[in-house]
Order: C-alpha cells, then sequence, then structure tokens
C-alpha cells in the first residue's frame, strides 16, 4: 500500500493560543516578540496583524509605529510546544501515527505530521479527513492548512505553497504538483532561496532538467536531497510520538454499555485504578479526560480540573456526575478510557491528618472541593483567582485567571534595583530633612502596599512646598484632604522592555503613603520627575486606599 502523509501547518499557532487564552483578543492584532540583536522583535504576528504589512523580524517599536493597537507579548515557546503535544494526542481520533515536524528550523508556527495511510475510508476520504481536522482546529480557535501526499515533503510544500488551504496531491503526482511552487517549499535555507532567486531559478521545475552533479558541486547535496525528498525518491521517515501516558485506565466491554446509568459505575472503576497508580507514584491529579468509544465510530470526551493535585476517587467522582449526564451512549459504549492530562507531585496525607476525624480533615483542605465543583458546574472561566504577572507596576502586577488555570513557567522577574535614569524600579527612603516643619512627619506604621488598589489610578490635585517634595495637600473627588503623615517614596520606573521608545523620566513613579488629618490613608504618586526649565510639571495621582 501507498504511503499517504498529512502535513498539518498552524501559520499562527503563537497568536491563536494568546487568543484562545484570552477571547476578547480574537480578531485583534497580535504579535510575540523576542530580545534578538540588541533589540525587541517580533517572532510571531496574526492574521489581522499580517494584513497590516507586520511580519517576524520586525522591530517591536517600528511595528507599534506603523500598527498602534498592537498587543504585543514575549514570546513562550514552551507553551507552543505543549499546545502541540496536546494536539498530537488529541489527533489520535485520525491515525496513531502522529509526530512533531521539525524538518526546517526557519518554519513559522507549528507543524505536525499524520500518517493516515490506512485511515482516510473511515472518514469518507482524504477530502472528508482534511476538511473535518481543519474545521474541528477552527472551532477551537486554531487556523490551520493542510495537504495529503505520498512524500511528507510534497505534503509539507503544498501545505504552505499551494495557495489553498487544504490540498490533495493525487498518487504519483509529486511531480506535476511541486512545478509551479516557488523553491522555499523545498524547506531550504533562507541564504539558498535567495541565491536561487538571483540565478532565475525561483520555481521548483526549473531545478528538473539541470544536471543534480553541478546542483550538488554549487549548493551542496542539501538542494538535492531535499528536491528528491519532495518527488519521494528517497525515504523520509517520520518517527512517531512516544506511546501514550503512563496515567491511564481502560475499560473494554463484551457487550457495548447502552445505560447511562451505568456510566457511573464504570468510572468510579477507571478512578480506582487510576488514582491507586498516582499514589504509589506520589502524584496527584489536575486535568482528568474520560473518552467514551461508541460502537458508530464516535468518541465523546468529557473532561475535568482541580485547583491542586488531587487523587481521591470521592472527590474526583463528585466531579464527573455533573458531566456524565450529558453523555449519550447511543447505540453503546464499546470502550472507555480515563487519561490523567495533567499532574503534579501530591506526597501521602500527614500522620496528624489520618487521626483527625472526617469532619476535621475536611476543614483542614480548605475549600478547593467548592471551587472545583462550581469550576465544573458553570465552567472554568467563571471561577476565577488573582494570578501575579511578571511586573513591578501594581496595575499590572496580577491578572484574574480562570481558577483551574495550570501555573505557567517562572518567566523573568520584576526588575526593582536603584539606579538613575529611571531604567529600572528602586526603593528609595528618606528621613525627614531640614525642612521637616514645613513637611508632614514620617508615618512609620503604614504598610508599604494598600488593602485596596483602584482599577486605574485617579488624577488629583496636590500642593507640595517644592517639586520633589511629598504633598502637604491634595484634592480628591471634590474633597480637600490636609496630609499630616507621609511615608515615601518608594521610586517605581517604566518597564523598558515593553514601551522601549518611551522618556523614563517622564513616567517614573515617586509613590508616597499618606494620612490625612481626619486619620484617612491613602496611596499617592507623583508622576514624571522635575527637572528645571521643563514645560510641563509632574501629574498627581491617587492608585489605593489603606485600611
Amino acid at each position: 500500500m501507498r504511503s499517504r502523509i498529512l502535513s498539518l501547518w498552524l501559520p499562527h499557532l503563537s497568536t491563536d493560543r494568546l487568543a484562545r487564552d484570552r477571547p476578547e483578543r480574537a480578531g485583534r492584532p497580535l504579535a510575540t516578540y523576542v530580545s534578538r540583536d540588541g533589540a525587541c522583535r517580533l517572532e510571531a504576528v496574526s492574521a489581522a496583524a499580517e494584513a497590516a504589512g507586520l511580519g517576524p523580524g520586525t522591530s517591536l517599536a517600528d511595528a507599534h509605529a506603523l500598527l498602534p493597537e498592537l498587543e504585543a507579548v514575549p514570546a513562550d515557546p514552551d507553551a507552543d510546544r505543549e499546545l502541540l503535544e496536546r494536539l498530537l494526542v488529541w489527533g489520535e481520533r485520525y491515525t496513531p501515527h502522529l509526530a512533531l515536524d521539525r524538518s526546517c528550523p526557519e518554519d513559522a508556527g507549528g507543524s505536525l505530521w499524520l500518517d493516515v495511510t490506512g485511515c482516510a475510508h473511515l472518514f469518507g476520504g482524504e477530502d472528508a479527513l482534511l476538511d473535518d481536522l481543519c474545521a474541528r482546529l477552527g472551532r477551537r480557535g486554531l487556523a490551520a492548512r493542510g495537504a495529503i501526499a505520498d512524500a511528507p515533503g510534497t505534503a509539507w510544500a503544498l501545505a504552505r505553497h499551494g495557495g489553498v488551504g487544504r490540498s490533495i496531491v493525487p498518487p504519483g503526482g509529486a511531480r506535476v504538483a511541486l512545478a509551479p511552487l516557488p523553491v522555499a517549499a523545498l524547506r531550504l535555507p533562507s541564504d539558498m532561496v535567495r541565491m536561487l532567486d538571483r540565478l532565475g531559478l525561483a520555481r521548483v521545475d526549473s531545478l528538473y532538467p539541470l544536471p543534480r552533479q553541478a546542483l550538488a558541486a554549487r549548493f551542496g547535496d542539501l538542494l538535492t536531497r531535499r528536491l528528491d525528498q519532495a518527488l519521494g525518491r528517497i525515504a523520509e521517515p517520520i518517527s512517531p510520538a512516544p506511546p501514550p501516558r503512563a496515567h491511564r485506565a481502560e475499560l473494554l466491554f463484551a457487550e457495548p454499555v447502552a445505560h447511562a446509568e451505568a456510566l457511573h459505575g464504570l468510572t468510579r472503576r477507571l478512578l480506582a485504578e487510576l488514582t491507586s497508580g498516582l499514589e504509589a507514584a506520589c502524584l496527584g491529579v489536575r486535568r482528568l479526560a474520560l473518552a467514551l468509544y461508541r460502537v458508530d465510530n464516535t468518541v465523546q470526551t468529557i473532561g475535568i480540573g482541580t485547583s491542586r493535585p488531587e487523587r481521591d476517587p470521592r472527590r474526583l467522582m463528585r466531579l464527573f456526575e455533573e458531566k456524565l449526564k450529558g453523555v449519550d451512549p447511543g447505540f453503546g459504549i464499546e470502550r472507555a478510557i480515563l487519561e490523567a492530562e495533567v499532574v503534579e507531585p501530591l506526597l501521602p496525607a500527614p500522620i496528624a491528618w489520618r487521626q483527625m476525624g472526617a469532619g476535621d480533615l475536611d476543614q483542614a483542605r480548605d475549600l478547593a472541593p467548592l471551587v472545583d465543583r462550581l469550576a465544573g458546574r458553570f465552567g472554568p472561566a467563571s471561577v476565577v483567582r488573582l494570578s501575579p504577572r511578571p511586573s513591578h507596576l501594581p496595575e499590572r502586577a496580577q491578572a484574574a485567571v480562570p481558577v483551574l488555570h495550570d501555573p505557567g513557567r517562572q518567566r523573568r522577574p520584576a526588575r526593582r534595583a536603584a539606579g538613575g535614569g529611571g531604567a529600572t524600579a528602586a526603593l528609595l527612603e528618606r528621613a525627614p530633612d531640614e525642612r521637616a516643619a514645613v513637611a508632614p512627619a514620617l508615618c512609620t506604621d503604614t504598610p508599604s502596599r494598600p488593602l485596596r488598589l483602584l482599577a486605574r489610578p485617579e488624577p488629583i490635585e496636590a500642593v507640595a512646598p517644592l517639586p520633589d517634595e511629598p504633598p502637604v495637600l491634595f484634592r480628591w473627588r471634590r474633597m480637600v484632604h490636609k496630609v499630616v503623615r507621609v511615608r515615601g517614596p518608594e521610586r517605581l520606573a517604566p518597564e523598558w522592555w515593553l514601551e522601549p521608545d518611551s522618556d523614563p523620566d517622564a513616567v517614573t513613579r515617586d509613590y508616597f503613603a499618606v494620612e490625612d488629618a481626619a486619620g484617612g490613608r491613602f496611596w499617592l504618586f507623583r508622576e514624571g520627575l522635575w527637572r528645571e526649565g521643563a514645560t510641563l510639571m509632574p501629574r498627581w495621582y491617587l492608585h489605593g486606599l489603606f485600611a
């Protein structure tokens, strides 16, 4: 049987992942960037940003100048790879032989190989399989292009340069299909592609009549090898993905299960088997997926998540009970697989806990079960928590994320150090000087951060003895407050890696914790540094309230 290989290309993988995490970003211009060659440069762009003329390699400053509404975030290759690995597992519905595509390091986005040899007839043919695959990914918020051919190189070329989102190359038709494509479709380095263009060899068919020895002598054996791989003359093996995760449980039924009530029993059996293995490995599950295979060749998958590692089968079963109500067994379920998609270390319960009563133990385990049930009933996005972000600016230091959101890998820490010019954040404390009779007294018992932070800083009118001194009087919401105690300043500089073209002196903040004559405590900051001869004076804002 002739092999049939599907090349699946996700051209906007990074930005599609960002839009999936925050649906309000859908359709907006997005980009990820990296620090390269002494500047921040775009690594990936969304379809909207690409339509505006942006592309990988553009400097972040030029990108913002061309498209001010562009939202750029640091690139996260680990998160992109994790998404691709999840797609490998998801893609097993089409074929058991899948692999990550690493054949071209300069390839943008993400790519997968699927060996669909002997599988297409289960979906009504290759056209139906490819349409179903791309449509399902589209509903998940992932733009996808794909092509099926005899050889991986042929499918790779058509998926990226075929001119349409989906291409099917008939058996033996590689030479004709590749002829009009650019030589970049052969997975060649960019410098070699430019050299071939200068020599007038811009299309693949321009290479067909040339002697192989002359091509190899001029460009090395890479060009001839890639051409032969694309034409199917050289075998290009695909290494399949590693075997399924070890933490899974499976049941096969001699007779299909056709009653919805029986699903609870088989789920309990699967949970008991799975959690016993997790306990032996000192692991707990964060996300579980139950796949139910019906006799009509369809699969129903339901999943649950927990706010922390868990392996108590009773608690996990309570989360599945809500989901099982919506399962339709159809003509019967012949196979069930329960798989732990995300696991984390979980040590055995301490001896002191084991000696507690059941009620005391439940109290000691805090509100995690309640959070999990609320998230299971109303959806993971309906229950949120505050998560720290890599920023030293108070309004950016936290973000509301779903409570079941997997904690991200540690990123670059907030920069906090003394330094001139406002390039970094510094904590500056100074004692009263000779102007103590004019300035308010030092407030020593006020914490450095308020309990209540305003959604956004509100402008105030402030009076200070000198431009770089704390205020003695300020007006907020039409009320005048006389300052009697003050602590600060705490200096926070701008995030220069996000706003490289901003003036540090213009947006540097000096925070003060102040107390007025009525006992109210406020968190103020002065934005901008006073400079002699400056036309604009620093501005004052109120950012938070102390208890």
